[in-house]
């Protein structure tokens, strides 16, 4: 049996006084047939007003008190104590009314400030490449209120409205130098554009001025005619790049879209007719992108043609491969026939006539333990017999195989009748190259220290295929080595083109002259052609 008897602890009671007839109407019903028992008084605090409740029951919770009341409760309200306490002699009980709303605020997105060295202008010269522009960006906040009042404010979504444009200013880093003699072609990347040079070092010019670049594709046709790259997509948060097309010979004509998007590797074929590439998806998360490790062959019309390029699939998507979100790497075969691949356990071929993928050699994955994954470049011999690459090696005493800190230098067979470990312990960024030419001698980086190859230091070898005549050819003395090398061989396989310490260097294998062709501090991925 209950009986509640209530009051307002403030002068006006007239809102409340229909309540209080329609409680006093039912108590009295249960209190005939009941004796009294001993009160007990509660203060409920609800809605800006304080009520003092007489509560004659056995059993009561906070739940129940509230209902009889009428007291309604939000989905967000908040009750002290639980609904489920027991009303005991001088509780109090608070009601507090909880909302929440949202308001979205416009602020302006400031534009950075970049700079870019160039050594096509005058040291010390300033020019203003291009303007800079506020963006706009959206912010919505989650407001929470209590009693009317604001408690908190959270931001829950931040969306660019309108992405600002970059400020560039390119600083002249030009200074006079003795100029030298090139064959062939020459990219390279610098500050985020593509730049070019033809007969010698200071006959250079850039193919891009917006320093949008992505540093994943880059490569240069084998007769110097065409540069296929990547640039990134500004304000997409959806495509990692996409891909483009530049005429190396058209001055002033800017790079063509090829209308493929989302490009983790491509290349040239040896004809210089198609492409290979491969792609990914973009995400918030390190590295930045999930593999598909699929891979497409584009087939482009004859000059002039305004047919479009034929797209045809080469390899299905698929995760089922160690460290699959990293992505594999292919190398085209001299002949164009086929395509080598490497991933984090494997290298093989895929033959393009029937699109099978022939494993060559497996290997225990290499266990970074970080966001990152290894996986070896492979360099094809000029006659296409032979595929150079690094292989992790396993076994190690007391050690995992996926731990073993050891990377070996092998030569196999593009059929699989040979495998040859050529070098012992070059470290994970050897990266081999093949010479052209029939008689090419292989090029390779040599960690400094073998066992932590990961942030060692490298030099420069050359060997024979055999595994004769090996000669050390970089860094001279006094000089640091190489950090991950990244080496381009001469059309004629006389001299190798370098990238040390952020600017290029020609080196002739046979008299050994180093040349250094950039001074601006932030050249790489040296591209060389005929």
């Amino acid at each position: 049996m209950r009986r509640i008897r209530t009051w307002w602890a403030i002068p006006d009671q007239r809102a409340w006084h229909g309540l209080a007839l329609v409680l006093c109407s039912l108590l009295a019903l249960s209190l005939a047939a009941c004796r009294d028992p001993k009160p007990i008084e509660v203060t409920l605090i609800a809605d800006g007003r304080e009520l003092r409740v007489q509560v004659v029951a056995e059993s009561l919770t906070v739940r129940e008190l509230l209902q009889t009341l009428e007291i309604t409760l939000g989905p967000l309200d908040r009750v002290d104590p639980d609904l489920y306490a027991q009303v005991v002699d001088g509780m109090t009980v608070v009601v507090v009314r909880v909302q929440e709303t949202f308001e979205t605020e416009r602020q302006p997105l400031p534009f950075a400030h970049r700079t870019m060295r160039s050594e096509g202008v005058p040291e010390g010269e300033h020019r203003l490449l291009q303007a800079g522009a506020n963006g706009e960006l959206e912010i919505t906040y989650r407001i929470t209120l209590e009693d009317g009042v604001e408690v908190s404010r959270q931001e829950i979504r931040r969306e660019v409205l309108v992405a600002p444009v970059d400020e560039v200013v390119l600083v002249g880093v030009q200074k006079e130098w003795t100029s030298v003699p090139i064959s062939g072609t020459i990219a390279y990347l610098s500050g985020g554009n593509a730049w070019l040079m033809r007969q010698s070092s200071d006959l250079r010019r850039n193919i891009t001025g917006s320093g949008d670049v992505d540093r994943r594709v880059f490569a240069l046709s084998a007769d110097g005619s065409r540069l296929l790259l990547a640039r990134t997509v500004s304000g997409d948060n959806v495509s990692l790049n996409s891909l483009w097309v530049a005429r190396t010979w058209l001055v002033g004509e800017e790079p063509q879209s090829l209308d493929v998007s989302g490009v983790l590797w491509a290349d040239w074929s040896p004809d210089g007719r198609r492409l290979a590439y491969s792609t990914a998806e973009k995400s918030d998360g390190v590295p930045g992108w999930n593999a598909r490790n699929d891979l497409w062959l584009l087939t482009l019309p004859e000059e002039g043609s305004d047919e479009a390029p034929t797209v045809e699939p080469i390899l299905l998507p698929t995760a089922d491969i160690p460290y699959a979100w990293w992505g594999r790497t292919f190398a085209w075969s001299p002949d164009g026939q086929s395509l080598a691949y490497a991933q984090a356990d494997q290298v093989g071929i895929v033959r393009l006539a029937d699109r099978a993928l022939v494993p060559l050699l497996s290997f225990p994955p290499y266990r970074t333990r970080s966001h990152w994954a290894w996986v070896p470049t492979v360099s094809w011999s000029p006659d296409g017999q032979l595929l150079a690459f690094v292989v992790h090696e396993g076994d190690v005493e007391g050690l995992e195989p996926e731990d073993s800190p050891v990377f070996n230098l092998w030569v196999v067979r593009a059929d699989g009748t040979l495998r040859v470990r050529l070098v012992e312990e070059v470290g994970m960024w050897s990266a081999p190259r093949w010479s052209p030419g029939p008689n090419g001698v292989l090029a390779y980086g040599q960690a400094q220290s073998p066992r932590n190859s990961q942030d060692s230091r490298y030099e420069l070898f050359v060997i024979d295929r055999d595994g004769s005549n090996k000669r050390r050819l970089f860094p001279p003395p006094g000089l640091m080595g190489l950090i991950a090398p990244d080496v381009a061989w001469s059309p004629d396989g006389e001299a190798l083109l370098i990238e040390y310490e952020g600017d290029l260097y020609r080196l002739d294998l046979y008299t050994s002259r180093l040349d250094r062709l950039t001074r601006d501090g932030q050249s790489s991925h040296p591209r060389w052609s005929r």
